[in-house]
């Protein structure tokens, strides 16, 4: 298993829990609260990090991206469960990491599915903290995922990072001079 794929596994998992969290307090409540993202709710944070899962699989399996979106349904923790599991199966295949794809266009260029799933691992693991937030649940990420995020964003160009659809101005940092502040500082988050 790859550094990126192993990461990307535990980011998958602690956004599933934080949706588990947000469950046991009301789901429902969570994903119609203002996320911390402007103009986001709770749902829109789920979406998107449900399209990535599916970004991520359809990628996999078909070598192609999604023909459509995702969105909030009835139940939303059985729906990023299967999902997660698609998607987890559909990279658990022999060559499918060093396979290629170019999901962002030439902005980014072609990529293996390899650096994809690390580069939405770093993407889902800010998401798991405005989701956290967002729902009321415990903030606290995983350190080891703070430290892949940060190198994983820290590699691309700020043009890149601050281009229409990825993150907004960074923060001025916080007092607080923790590595999980500085991440979410570095990602536009006021923490």
């Amino acid at each position: 298993m790859s550094e990126n794929l192993r990461n990307y596994t535990k980011a998958v998992y602690a956004f599933d829990h934080v949706l588990k969290c947000a469950d046991a307090k009301g789901i429902e409540k969570a994903m119609a609260k203002k996320a911390p993202l402007a103009g986001w709710t709770g749902k829109d944070v789920y979406e998107h990090s449900l399209g990535g899962l599916k970004m991520v699989q359809s990628f996999a399996a078909t070598g192609q991206g999604p023909k459509s979106g995702v969105k909030l349904g009835k139940q939303p923790l059985t729906a990023w469960a299967k999902l997660r599991d698609q998607t987890l199966e559909s990279l658990d295949h022999e060559g499918v990491l060093q396979s290629t794809c170019e999901p962002f266009g030439p902005q980014m260029g072609p990529m293996t599915i390899d650096a994809l799933v690390g580069f939405m691992g770093a993407e889902l693991v800010i998401h798991t903290w405005d989701m956290a937030r967002t729902a009321r649940v415990d903030e606290q990420l995983d350190p080891s995922l703070v430290k892949f995020a940060q190198a994983t964003w820290k590699q691309l160009p700020e043009e890149v990072l601050r281009m229409e659809g990825m993150f907004g101005a960074a923060v001025k940092p916080a007092q607080a001079n923790d590595a999980q502040t500085k991440l979410l500082n570095f990602a536009g988050r006021t923490v």
